[in-house]
């Protein structure tokens, strides 16, 4: 039988489906060990019958997001040209928003995201500005003074990813993601299924991953699996491919490749028999824009969430090219297509009637410099970003929005702005509303106390409607 009766190959099939889990054979062991505390979270975690997800969205590369969220008029809008020159958005692509920050400065969006602006002004998107990964809550005095303890690698694309995706930015080599501590956490809430929680349209990643829980991967637009696996034509192929992963191997790597691509292979299977009975995807995506394109798979691994026995699940969504350092220009179409697909993502969320169940959330490495860099911007820290959905509470601005002057007190030069909230501060608030209780959300978040006190009655930013 011809090779090309194969759909996937078995080498892309095994990676995208069981390299998380292989890898988790020579990873470190949780220090949480969230595993014993999984069984507990079904009786903590109130209405169990009920179904959530968190959407990421990564930016990777930095999105420049004071070009996305700006001052739009009088003397903010004039320190913003002054540092940025080049750069500058001129007032006629700034919409403004409706409403002004409590200490009265006007702020607009980036034109060129009127889905986005509408969703906001709708009250189901919000944004979060100038947070960034710390270790500890620093100000410019003491990074001059050099008391200061700053996460590693601080402008370095890998480190800051990593750091963004675990929220441990004191260490490069973290065992789990938080999205994966997440996974432990709610492993008893969910049924039992051999699909994980935690899907990614992006490839695996250490945002989904612990040693309990690997990420199931799959490529936008397709369903996983070998085509004729299950066909009588391809039996006797598939009875030596059998033969082989079902040997004995006294190696423990290939005993281990092999459970796991038995175990793809059944997962596989699982998820498309869940997607041909789940409802069918009636709402509208543009194909031809690739954020679009993953946030489809996405709606469709969520409308087939019964057939997968799932009451809580995280997806991982990337969107490379936002490290624009000689030239800022491509970042409007940037800009749009992330508002397109957000927009339509929503729509089909409403039509599903599931609004107040889906929380999309976009991330990125860091923040840009305010100065140009050429045509460009550098790597800095601090930035802004996006939350949309129905349990948002929305048309508001949440942290402190910077000044944007050149030299302002949060500037550690060149206009890279040192955070005012941390990842764990916004990471807290969307672990809350999956239902993590505060008194469990070090499980999940190991630094979060050095921001947020527990014990405290309100929720660390007050984003999300947690009733």
């Amino acid at each position: 039988m011809k090779e090309e009766m194969i759909n996937t190959n078995r080498r892309s099939f095994i990676g995208e489906l069981s390299c998380a889990s292989v890898g988790s054979i020579a990873a470190l062991s949780s220090a949480l060990n969230l595993k014993l505390v999984g069984s507990l979270s079904a009786a903590e975690t109130p209405a169990a019958e009920d179904f959530k997800a968190l959407v990421c969205v990564f930016l990777a590369g930095g999105n420049d997001s004071f070009n996305m969220l700006l001052p739009q008029a009088g003397e903010e809008y004039a320190e913003y040209a002054v540092a940025r020159r080049s750069l500058a958005l001129p007032t006629t692509e700034i919409t403004p928003l409706s409403h002004t920050l409590p200490d009265g400065r006007q702020l607009g969006v980036n034109s060129n995201m009127p889905g986005l602006i509408s969703l906001y002004e709708g009250g189901k998107a919000a944004f979060v500005s100038n947070v960034g990964t710390l270790i500890e809550r620093t100000t410019v005095a003491s990074i001059q003074a050099g008391t200061a303890t700053l996460p590693l690698g601080l402008f370095s694309h890998s480190d800051q990813q990593l750091h963004w995706q675990t929220s441990l930015p004191e260490t490069r080599l973290p065992d789990s993601g938080w999205a994966g501590r997440l996974g432990d956490y709610f492993q008893d809430l969910n049924g039992v299924s051999g699909v994980s929680m935690n899907m990614s349209t992006a490839g695996t990643n250490i945002f989904q991953s612990s040693s309990g829980t690997a990420v199931f991967s799959k490529s936008p637009g397709t369903l996983p699996g070998l085509a004729n696996w299950e066909t009588g034509s391809y039996l006797n192929r598939r009875r030596a491919i059998e033969t082989v992963l079902e040997a004995e191997y006294q190696n423990v790597f290939e005993r281990a490749l092999a459970s796991k691509t038995v175990d793809a292979i059944a997962a596989s299977k699982e998820y498309r028999d869940a997607v041909a009975t789940a409802p069918e995807i009636t709402s509208p995506f543009t194909m031809t824009n690739p954020i679009s394109a993953q946030l489809k798979d996405v709606v469709q691994s969520i409308s087939a969430r019964e057939g997968l026995s799932k009451k809580r699940q995280t997806f991982f969504v990337k969107a490379p090219g936002w490290d624009l350092h000689s030239s800022l220009d491509p970042h409007a179409t940037m800009l749009a297509q992330l508002s397109e697909a957000i927009t339509e993502f929503q729509a089909a969320i409403e039509s599903m009637n599931l609004s107040d169940n889906v929380t999309l959330f976009t991330a990125s490495d860091f923040g840009r410099t305010l100065s140009p860099n050429g045509g460009g911007s550098d790597h800095a820290w601090g930035g802004n970003q996006i939350v949309v959905g129905g349990a948002v509470n929305g048309k508001k601005v949440y942290g402190s929005y910077p000044e944007l002057a050149l030299g302002n007190p949060l500037d550690s030069g060149r206009g890279r702005l040192v955070p005012t909230l941390s990842v764990d501060e916004y990471f807290a608030e969307l672990a809350l509303w999956m239902g993590v209780p505060k008194s469990s959300l070090a499980m999940i978040l190991p630094n979060v106390g050095r921001f947020y006190d527990t014990s405290l009655p309100e929720p660390p930013l007050g984003l999300m409607n947690l009733l």
